[in-house]
């Protein structure tokens, strides 16, 4: 697991679906350092412990999926 050492701030989480019809989630932070918007898919057990546009910690799984690593969110912590 990985944990955010950066000044990020929690957006928002938004629930979709997938053209099979599949339903995921996606988590949105905000850089503030980098300026930048980063998304990451949440894991299935997502615990978000912060409100929109505050300041938070994120914990990322790495997984591996072919010759690439995927990120998933698996909290939003404050900070």
């Amino acid at each position: 697991m990985f944990i955010s050492q950066g000044k990020l701030i929690f957006e928002k989480s938004e629930e979709k679906v997938s053209k099979g019809g599949n339903p995921y989630t996606l988590v949105h932070i905000i850089d503030t350092e980098n300026f930048q918007r980063l998304e990451f898919f949440a894991d299935e057990k997502l615990d978000v412990k912060v409100s929109p546009n505050s300041p938070c910690k994120i914990v990322l799984k790495a997984t591996k999926m072919g010759y690439s690593t995927s990120m998933n969110c698996l909290s939003v912590n404050p900070v």
